[in-house]
């Protein structure tokens, strides 16, 4: 028997085990659980019927022929299966004894009598209808959920391979702005070339190691204070302030990796920072389970006023828009002068 088989086995066993149980339960609070007579014949071949008329339509009829779509056998079944177990309800009435049925219509006449059976037979058909709707009931709502958890292991997986994708688009992106730097250095035959490459080692190992959605951000953050120690070896005059606070909280928060890289690097490639009155700012922070990071900075005079082209911010807001969707804002303010880059995550 396959995994699947197996399944529906042990669900088919207990549901039944939970429907005869609901009954048991039911006669027993009602202190009438083994009646002397052959009332407990008629009470248990009963419930044995509406149990599986209920199993009969989730476990057989519903799947093989709703769920397919073959209505014309699907009716023809559903109408077939009510007839015979009205029958079914209709032929157990005779394990109770005369004498209850004469309680039912005792010195009842012949047309009396016929109308009570009418009256069962009603009743039975009733009971047998309601129990396989239950039946369809709890299939449909079963087969729903399947279907929603299916979908959201496929979204789940949709969104891991985009995330991968971006991944694997911002790495090059990153690692060929941070290699021109270095071949700069190496142009003007710069002593700071081997300290150069050592730091580029680091971020490497950080950025082609890293293969989870998220990392601490103690690890984020020391990521990008050798990213900033790398650009001022090409640019020594740059000046960089750094305003962190809630530094103990870092190694307890998960971040998407290379966050924090996108906007100082975006800043780097297209801000004046050789001034002491115009420097990068940045700041970070955490606050009421908001994680606050913003960038300022005077644009070049030469650079575009356009900071958010190329490759980094579009794919920083698609990561962001996957990992915390309707839980974080993304902010770019640009004027004459200056730009300002504003990210909030909901970490909680």
């Amino acid at each position: 028997m396959d995994k699947s088989k197996f399944n529906k086995t042990i669900e088919i066993l207990i549901v039944s085990g939970v429907f005869l149980l609901f009954w048991l339960l039911y006669y027993a609070i009602l202190g009438k659980i083994w009646p002397s007579n052959n009332i407990v014949k008629y009470r248990i071949l009963s419930h044995l019927i509406q149990c599986t008329t209920f199993c009969i339509s989730a476990f057989l009829i519903f799947p093989v022929y709703a769920i397919k779509k073959k209505k014309i056998q699907f009716v023809l079944l559903s109408i077939l299966s009510i007839v015979l177990f009205t029958e079914l309800f209709n032929f157990i009435r005779f394990f109770l004894s005369n004498p209850t049925f004469q309680l039912l219509g005792s010195l009842a006449n012949k047309k009396d009598n016929n109308i009570l059976f009418q009256i069962f037979n009603f009743q039975y058909l009733v009971s047998a209808l309601t129990y396989y709707l239950l039946g369809l009931g709890y299939a449909f709502a079963r087969d729903w959920i399947n279907k929603d958890r299916k979908s959201l292991i496929l979204e789940k997986e949709i969104a891991q391979a985009e995330l991968t994708l971006l991944r694997n688009q911002l790495n090059p992106h990153f690692l060929f702005n941070t290699i021109n730097n270095i071949y700069y250095l190496a142009l003007i035959h710069s002593t700071k070339t081997a300290e150069a490459l050592l730091q580029l080692s680091d971020l490497l190992r950080y950025v082609l190691s890293e293969k989870d959605n998220l990392v601490p951000l103690d690890k984020e953050y020391e990521c990008l204070e050798k990213f900033i120690q790398l650009h001022k070896l090409r640019f020594p005059n740059d000046i960089v302030n750094l305003d962190i606070s809630e530094l103990d909280q870092f190694n307890s928060i998960q971040v998407p990796p290379m966050i924090l890289l996108t906007f100082v690097e975006n800043a780097f490639k297209h801000g004046e920072s050789n001034e002491k009155d115009e420097p990068i700012d940045i700041h970070l922070s955490i606050k009421g389970g908001i994680l606050k990071y913003e960038v300022h900075n005077k644009i070049g005079n030469i650079q575009s006023k356009n900071n958010n082209s190329g490759i980094g911010i579009p794919n920083l807001s698609k990561r962001l828009n996957i990992l915390y969707p309707e839980k974080h804002k993304l902010i770019f303010d640009v004027s004459e002068t200056h730009h300002i880059a504003l990210l909030e995550i909901n970490i909680n």
